[in-house]
């Protein structure tokens, strides 16, 4: 099947994820906040259960549930592979000496981490934990995907690299489908960029491999990317850059407009340039890394959105005029939205850093938000006529991502 997507908001067909998180994301409990991107600590083996009983709730719905994972597992049986273990115990004595590194390399940062957190922690315990629930995972890896493809899978995801993908797991940044066509992004920081050529082969494998877009300069993440209605909207601040912008218009603007769609960047200024200079993502930036930190769409005239932030934003359309990009100031994204006669549920601080925008939008008026403590929230989507259900990714979240962020639509019903 082709991918389709028209709108944020329309019915929900398929939905491309990861899967669970794995030995890559155990190893990532063991590197500093400042290269792992997620909170100092969280369970990983409750954050698999969570997955899993998100992935329940969305198949009940009715809806495809396709795993990138699986793809990606299956496409390594025919690759070819140099210097990759020949036993599940070589690899485990392999991964178990990745854990180790980490756990000397980085001991002292990690303690600093729990310390400026506020977690009541001990690294030592963590190290013992992640080295026992590396013997246990690699052994449900072989159960799933066989001995040679859990020796693959967790080679490639675990120990090709400088540092472990620890982040894969959520599996909307690494591309964004839009209309027919699937852009490939351009993640920003190092530990994240190897996920979009292992997204690629997934797709591939999945049959999905005739529509890519490969954006080719400045970076740009998949949930930084929302279609509603007559508009793509892009948000650039501290992952997604306007040269990816101007990119991604010089690919498929025409296309687009030729569909009724116009190109607007989102953009905060301050974060664009802070990102310039900074070696690692501030607090703030984590934050409110991509648009579906704090804006989503509900219906064709109806948003949610963190106030604060949305002042922070100003509105740029983006076209081309022969060779040449023109560039339209639009004044402020509230103003923009104001002037579409889009509706704007707003939530508090408190509520958008417990994930109130981070929703996957079913259609039908129906969603899935990650937590059920907003409640507030829940009762004003209730009383608009909204089924809100609830995913409660206690565990999951602690990456500084929710439900949105582990979803990427790849089909959704054209009205």
């Amino acid at each position: 099947m082709k991918p389709l997507l028209f709108d944020e908001t329309h019915p929900l067909e398929e939905v491309l994820v990861w899967g669970e998180p794995g030995i890559e994301t155990l190893l990532g409990q063991l590197l500093p906040k400042s290269k792992s991107l997620f909170f100092s600590y969280y369970d990983v083996q409750e954050a698999r259960r969570e997955f899993r009983h998100m992935q329940s709730m969305i198949e009940g719905a009715g809806i495809r549930f396709t795993r990138a994972k699986d793809a990606f597992a299956r496409s390594l049986s025919v690759r070819e592979m140099r210097d990759v273990p020949q036993s599940v115990t070589e690899i485990q004595q392999l991964l178990l000496s990745r854990a180790g590194e980490y756990y000397e390399t980085f001991r002292e940062r990690k303690i600093a981490d729990f310390s400026h957190e506020g977690i009541h922690g001990d690294i030592d315990e963590v190290y013992s934990q992640v080295q026992d629930e590396i013997k246990q995972i690699l052994q449900e890896d072989v159960r799933v995907y066989g001995e040679a493809g859990a020796i693959r899978l967790n080679y490639l995801l675990s120990l090709s690299h400088e540092l472990p993908l620890a982040n894969i797991f959520y599996g909307r940044d690494q591309s964004q489908t839009l209309t027919d066509r699937i852009v490939l992004s351009a993640l920003k920081w190092g530990i994240r960029k190897p996920e979009v050529e292992i997204f690629k082969e997934a797709l591939s494998a999945l049959g999905y491999d005739n529509g890519f877009v490969q954006v080719d300069h400045g970076t740009i993440e998949g949930g930084d990317v929302a279609i509603l209605g007559d508009t793509c909207y892009v948000g650039v601040g501290a992952r997604t850059s306007l040269s990816a912008v101007k990119n991604l218009s010089k690919k498929i603007g025409r296309d687009l407009e030729q569909r009724g769609i116009q190109i607007v960047a989102v953009i905060n200024k301050r974060h664009v340039e802070e990102a310039m200079l900074y070696g690692a993502p501030t607090e703030e930036h984590m934050r409110i890394m991509h648009l579906d930190m704090f804006w989503i769409p509900l219906a064709s005239n109806l948003v949610m959105a963190y106030g604060h932030e949305l002042d922070q934003r100003d509105v740029i359309r983006i076209s081309r005029n022969m060779d040449s990009f023109v560039i339209e100031e639009l004044g402020s994204f509230r103003e923009f939205l104001s002037e579409k006669g889009i509706e704007i549920i707003e939530v508090d601080e408190a509520e958008q850093k417990n994930f109130a925008t981070n929703l996957l939008n079913l259609g039908n008026q129906t969603v899935i938000m990650a937590l059920s403590t907003n409640k507030r929230v829940t009762q004003e989507l209730e009383r608009r006529g909204f089924r809100v259900l609830s995913a409660e990714l206690n565990k999951l979240v602690n990456g500084y991502g929710a439900i949105h962020c582990l979803t990427a639509p790849v089909r959704r019903t054209k009205k």
